[in-house]
């Protein structure tokens, strides 16, 4: 546990042993999740800190059509929904599953304020990680205003998405549904990226991207 909180966000540049006491110091309680369960649901309360210590959670959206829309993988030592913790609106902006077996501390907020009072180190690291936060929604409320076109839209999702340079896709109705357009229109951007060799099919619902001489850099996919 010491390890996982080290290595996250809230608890950065504390030495283990520090971390020990302050939580000899508080309360706090480790939650367990089993392989699918389904931890919590968009619109619930964010009553507290929560830290995963094992284990890979999938965020998650349903959209009006009820596909289910993958946004992203949260691991080990991240942090969830750290924005939503205090404000006005304390609800969880998605759903959370657990992948696979997952452990994560809980610190209600309350105790949580106490502990950003007594340490300042957290109280930075905290402060930081909202602003960061921050600072990436601002970027890409941005990058969707000047990425009108669904190509545009497109490149600029699979950007974000991919790893080592691939990338899949795994409901290609529900994807068209998140950017607001038909689902022809974008199956036909994404055989025309085929067809101009940008990105190679590799197998089912899995693409690779391309450029003339080897593989793109993560990030640079072109129109």
């Amino acid at each position: 546990m010491l390890e996982a909180l080290k290595e996250s966000v809230v608890f950065s540049k504390i030495q283990s042993e520090d971390i020990k006491k302050i939580l000899e110091e508080i309360k706090y309680e480790i939650k367990t999740y089993s392989p699918n369960e389904q931890m919590a649901f968009r619109g619930d309360e964010v009553k507290g800190l929560y830290v995963i210590l094992k284990g890979t959670l999938s965020t998650e959206m349903l959209t009006e059509a009820g596909n289910v829309i993958k946004i992203e993988e949260l691991v080990k030592s991240d942090v969830i929904a750290s924005a939503f913790i205090f404000g006005s609106k304390n609800c969880l902006p998605v759903d959370l599953r657990a992948k696979e077996k997952a452990e994560v501390l809980f610190i209600e907020r309350k105790e949580f304020l106490k502990l950003l009072f007594s340490q300042e180190q957290i109280l930075e690291n905290f402060l930081n990680e909202i602003s960061n936060k921050t600072q990436l929604l601002t970027t890409k409320i941005w990058n969707n205003f000047n990425n009108k076109t669904i190509k545009k839209k497109f490149c600029s999702y699979v950007t974000n998405k991919q790893e080592k340079g691939e990338f899949v896709i795994e409901n290609l109705g529900a994807l068209a549904e998140f950017f607001g357009v038909e689902r022809p229109s974008l199956s036909r951007v994404l055989s025309e990226l085929v067809k101009d060799k940008k990105i190679e099919r590799i197998g089912r619902n899995r693409y690779k991207i391309l450029k003339k001489k080897g593989y793109i850099k993560p990030g640079d996919l072109k129109i």
